[in-house]
């Protein structure tokens, strides 16, 4: 069917516009199976979980959008790292304001730690980028483990918990601080720095990046550490919202991340995308499964219905622009 409205394609290809659309549809359908589905306790609960998964989307779109196959495969090994190991550098400054800016900084070292390992990994020692990730999520885990000993107890701050306080309406304290972060992000960092237009000039073709003089491989190491930052962070805010840590606690960030930037209009084969979009894909991949729990399905079937959705994410992702529009 020809659409001849001039307003009705704007639309149509306004890259945010699908996620809108689609998140709108879910709150409708969780309405009707669940009364209350909207209601402001409820909102706020999604809002902070789409959050807390806004947060390493934006990691993960600074990878993908590099190109070069980029993706990383160990954001959830690095949450759960980072909600065990985060925390317990409060206990050096007495629970203080000072202590969560400690556990902040603590958090997003480790995780661009690990970010810079990928980025050396991939660039330097040619490792592809699936395969080198996923083995730093299994070194992650296992380090993790060695230090927790696999008995993570631990006492989580007021502090850190105080970033699930309600401000106003469904609107909480994370839920606020992500939102300002991810417009910065956007605007300044992708859209109005230098690294942002290498960054997409770099995922475009990086071998006409490189003959223009752009250090690839610079740029690429520079993406997963930030996509590590990201995802450390994440991991901190996370064990702050869920006021306990274990073991693997992030696992499930990791497919949800990919889906949500390729929702939000990231492009795997780099060179386009953008933080907003990332953002929006989280809160549709929220409310996808938070309707699913309605049913009561056991975990496992939940993850098999993931996994589906995200196969067929991909399949639509992998056809030419006009069919995905």
């Amino acid at each position: 069917m020809k659409i001849n409205n001039p307003y009705v394609k704007k639309i149509i290809k306004n890259p945010y516009a699908p996620p809108i659309i689609a998140s709108i549809g879910l709150l409708i359908i969780g309405e009707s199976l669940t009364s209350g589905y909207i209601s402001m306790n409820n909102i706020s609960s999604l809002l902070m979980t789409a959050s807390i998964l806004s947060l390493v989307a934006i990691g993960q779109a600074t990878v993908v959008i590099s190109g070069s196959a980029g993706i990383d495969m160990s954001v959830g090994a690095i949450m759960s790292m980072t909600a065990l190991l985060g925390p317990t550098v409060a206990f050096a400054s007495g629970f203080s304001v000072i202590s969560l800016s400690v556990m902040i900084v603590y958090s997003v070292f480790l995780g661009g730690l690990v970010g810079l390992l990928n980025g050396m990994g991939t660039q330097l020692l040619k490792i592809a980028p699936l395969v080198m990730t996923l083995i730093m999520s299994n070194v992650v885990y296992g380090f993790t483990l060695l230090v927790t000993r696999g008995v993570p107890t631990l006492i989580i701050s007021d502090e850190l918990q105080s970033v699930s306080m309600t401000l106003f309406g469904p609107i909480r304290l994370l839920t606020l601080i992500i939102v300002v972060l991810l417009f910065m992000a956007e605007y300044l960092l992708l859209r109005g720095s230098k690294f942002g237009r290498l960054l997409v000039l770099t995922g475009n073709n990086s071998n006409a990046a490189r003959l223009s003089g752009i250090s690839v491989r610079l740029i690429s190491i520079a993406a997963y550490t930030f996509g590590g930052m990201m995802a450390g962070l994440a991991g901190l805010a996370l064990v702050g919202f869920a006021g306990t840590a274990q073991m693997q606690m992030g696992r499930d960030y990791t497919l949800l991340s990919v889906a949500a930037v390729v929702i939000g209009g990231t492009k795997l084969s780099g060179g386009k995308g953008n933080y907003i979009g990332a953002a929006l894909g989280a809160l549709v991949l929220v409310l996808l499964t938070s309707i699913l729990q309605t049913f009561n399905m056991p975990p496992g079937l939940r993850l098999f219905f993931q996994g589906l959705l995200l196969i067929i994410i991909l399949m639509v992702n992998s056809r030419n622009a006009k069919l995905r529009q």
